[in-house]
């Protein structure tokens, strides 16, 4: 518990509230249903916004601000910084989010207990939110490169192509194959294949948008997503991926290089033709003398 700020009404003193007085805000069945209501979702945003629906019916709130790690919910509107409070979340001694509550008006003494209390059983759905949260973007990482795996390209694809199909916009898939690995492996063994691999992710990242994705499908295969790209941003993003490869120091050393398939959505795509078409072009590079880019 916090003490009050200037934000409340004059009427109430800074005191400290207690667990039993601030029994004094919600009653046991309104608790009750609130804490219901937070246990239907282990998704930190779905969580956010029934957290934020019911403290706007029940509190007036105007806006809510969730801080935690690099990300920020923020949901409604923050009328005037007045009347904001601002309170932890917390995991023994760590701040695990930092929440900020705008209403429009000052709170009465019977609010701020509400307030309180609802904080208090938001705070633990949240933390097992978070750690679902976490485990989900582990078991979705590649653990050598830490690009998107192939669990975390299918969960993609399907968001992208139902995005593209309601937008009716384009996005552009590339399938990647180093050229030559094998031989490396076979030559200096998986330590250095490794590191050849963690320089292949690295460098394709690089060279790819703020906005799109790569993902490692295993071994010396990697994909790209690329939203609301048309045929011309697909190949002008495939063909500088293939050049900064092919002049990469380590991967110049051991004479890698990529083969690359292009595919871009169609209006009758969907997430398994546009594979196949990026993955029979990829096909193609292949065996016309690698290093080189083929659409489909």
């Amino acid at each position: 518990m916090e003490q009050l700020n200037q934000f409340y009404q004059e009427t109430i003193n800074n005191s400290f509230f207690t667990h039993e007085q601030s029994n004094q805000g919600l009653s046991q069945l309104e608790l009750n249903q609130f804490i219901q209501k937070l246990l239907t979702t282990i998704d930190i945003t779905e969580l956010a916004d029934l957290f934020y629906q019911q403290l706007k019916s029940t509190l007036q709130l105007s806006g809510l601000k969730i801080q935690y790690q690099n990300n920020l919910i923020e949901l409604g509107i923050e009328l005037n910084n007045d009347y904001s409070k601002t309170l932890n979340c917390m995991n023994s001694n760590s701040i695990l989010a930092s929440i900020k509550y705008s209403f429009a008006e000052p709170m009465s003494l019977k609010g701020w207990q509400s307030l309180q209390q609802m904080h208090i059983h938001f705070s633990f759905p949240f933390k097992n939110a978070l750690t679902h949260q976490k485990i989900k973007q582990f078991a979705m990482k590649d653990f050598l490169t830490s690009l998107g795996n192939r669990a975390s390209y299918e969960e993609s694809i399907v968001r992208i192509v139902s995005q593209s199909k309601r937008y009716n916009h384009s996005f552009g898939l590339l399938m990647l194959d180093m050229d030559n690995f094998k031989q490396v492996n076979d030559t200096h063994g998986h330590q250095i294949g490794d590191k050849v691999l963690v320089a292949c992710a690295k460098t394709i990242l690089h060279h790819l948008r703020d906005s799109d994705f790569a993902f490692r499908f295993g071994g010396d295969e990697f994909c790209c997503l690329l939203p609301e790209a048309d045929s011309q941003t697909n190949s002008l993003i495939a063909e500088r991926i293939r050049v900064a490869i092919e002049v990469e120091p380590l991967l110049k050393a051991h004479n890698i290089s990529c083969s690359i398939g292009a595919a871009t959505f169609q209006k009758n795509d969907n997430q398994i033709t546009i594979f196949s078409r990026a993955d029979e072009a990829l096909y193609q590079a292949k065996n016309t003398g690698k290093n080189c880019i083929k659409a489909a």
